[in-house]
């Protein structure tokens, strides 16, 4: 049964270690799809607002007599390599690849991917780090003892405004490399090295 949840759309952000195609397992076993979207602290502070007024509807879960413990928000702000602020805030979106009903029954999840003119895509192979994204959400208030009370932004869907994939990592350009005299590779070895895929958590 479906509730009804306040809902939030982002205004265009970057990706950060997107896993949108392909569900992540490394700490869920059922697989987890999710993404961190930055978005600059003018741009965060309406969703934060929105995160505040549903933060009350959660605190009004904890039981009677119990004392008040705060979850840790799905947002922070990034900083920098010297640990510095830069300005930008980081959201964590996700949604769960599966999980089992009551009576024993599996459920499948996906999140729906949109180009930019709203058009439904099912044909994505791959969405990577530096993609500019539109994220729709819902906000779910919750009450864990273990973690207290608190929010969670449940992805429901992503509006691709503009597509960076793997095959972009084969392309020299992309790592300040130009053309030069030298060693050329023969062409079949060129297209093998076109073919690899690069998995972005080896970086």
């Amino acid at each position: 049964m479906s509730k009804d949840y306040l809902k939030i759309v982002t205004p265009a952000g970057i990706a950060i270690y997107p896993h949108l195609t392909q569900p992540d397992f490394k700490f869920n076993p059922l697989g987890q799809y999710k993404v961190d979207l930055s978005l600059t602290e003018d741009e965060a502070a309406p969703l934060i607002a929105k995160f505040d007024e549903v933060m009350e509807e959660a605190k009004r879960k904890v039981p009677p007599g119990k004392p008040l413990k705060i979850a840790e928000p799905p947002y922070h702000n990034e900083l920098d390599d010297e640990g510095q602020e830069t300005g930008r805030v980081i959201f964590r979106f996700t949604m769960k690849a599966k999980f089992n009903t009551k009576d024993g029954r599996t459920i499948e999840m996906s999140p729906k991917l949109f180009d930019a003119q709203g058009t439904l895509m099912t044909d994505v192979d791959s969405i990577w780090g530096g993609s500019k994204l539109r994220i729709s959400s819902a906000l779910v208030p919750y009450h864990v003892p273990a973690r207290g009370a608190g929010v969670s932004m449940r992805l429901q869907a992503v509006q691709i405004i503009e597509l960076k994939t793997g095959g972009g990592g084969a392309d020299a350009s992309n790592y300040g490399f130009e053309a030069t005299e030298g060693f050329t590779a023969p062409q079949e070895e060129t297209a093998q090295v076109q073919g690899f895929e690069i998995d972005d958590e080896d970086f």
